[in-house]
Parts: C-alpha cells; structure tokens; sequence
C-alpha cells in the first residue's frame, strides 16, 4: 500500500510542475518533462524520506515472497561445490 502512496504522490508532484509550466512556457515538451521529473524526484526524496523507505520495504517483501524455492538437495549440491571450489584455491 506504501508503494501506491509514493507513486501517486510522485505522480502528483510531477504533473503539479508539468501543467503549470506547459501551459505557460513556450519550452520544448521534452524539456518540460526533464524539468518536471528532476523536481518531482527531488522533492519527494528530500522530504518523504520516510514514505520512500517503507514504499522500498514494500517491494522487497513482495518479491521475497515470490522467489524460487530451494529444496535440500540443491543446497547440498551447492555446499558441495562450494567446498570443491574452496579446495582448489
């Protein structure tokens, strides 16, 4: 739910530059865009610092969850090569 807060505000803060300077501006939309999104990510870095952290743990959670499983014979197959390779140096 985090990751959807910070999303949306980053969202927010980026078209809250964007209108404003497309509709008053006689910059290149390219340029516009660049403008906006370098203000919008320093924004919402220097001051929701601590909605971005729990946004990141979001994420990591969501994709800790979905990773591939070992079973015990690929963790035992993996310390074997470990030592076989620790053995060669």
């Amino acid at each position: 739910m985090q990751f959807f807060k910070y999303t949306v505000l980053r969202l927010v803060l980026f078209f809250v530059v964007f209108l404003p300077l497309a509709l008053f501006t006689r910059w290149d939309l390219i340029l516009i865009g660049v403008v906006a999104l370098v203000i919008a990510f320093s924004v919402s870095y220097l001051f929701f610092n601590k909605l971005r952290l729990a946004a990141n743990a979001d994420v990591q959670k969501m994709f800790a969850s979905t990773g591939p499983r070992k079973s015990k014979k690929m963790i035992s197959d993996e310390e074997a090569e470990d030592r076989f390779i620790d053995g060669e140096k």
